[in-house]
């Protein structure tokens, strides 16, 4: 038989004994896990690998936006097909400056041409096409 009283006793002592060492249990392996995911991410360099493409990407925007500026429509009614020598300029002018930055990203010199040609669609959907400025007559002198 059991005795009641000391069901009643322990049943409190019980809940409260295993809502402790839960409460430890997960204290204890919330840093062991912490350290876990640095170590895996320093093993795989998914964090690094992500700061260099978002590198990239600005460094390829930041290119792409210096072409559109000195071009003499912005770029904004020009077609540009992907073998295009402006995207093959911008890439080759790339992969030349930041050869170590695509090494970190993991892209590959023929990949830096397609991301070219998409940051090139992108500033020419933001653009309006700039009239040139209309050619003037010179002046006719009096003879």
């Amino acid at each position: 038989m059991t005795d009641t009283a000391t069901a009643i006793l322990v049943g409190p002592l019980a809940a409260f004994a295993i809502a402790t060492v839960g409460a430890a249990a997960v204290a204890a392996v919330r840093p062991l896990l912490a350290a876990g995911l640095v170590e895996l991410q320093k093993l795989t360099g998914i964090r690094i690998q992500q700061a260099a493409e978002d590198k990239l990407d600005a460094f390829i925007e930041d290119k792409v936006g210096a072409e559109v500026a000195t071009a003499a429509d912005n770029l904004a009614t020009a077609s540009i097909p992907a073998g295009s020598p402006i995207i093959a300029t911008i890439a080759n002018a790339i992969i030349a400056e930041a050869p170590d930055l695509l090494a970190k990203a993991g892209i590959t010199p023929d990949a830096v041409a397609g991301m070219v040609h998409g940051e090139i669609g992108k500033w020419q959907a933001s653009m309006t096409s700039v009239a040139p400025a209309a050619a003037t007559a010179p002046a006719a002198t009096a003879q």
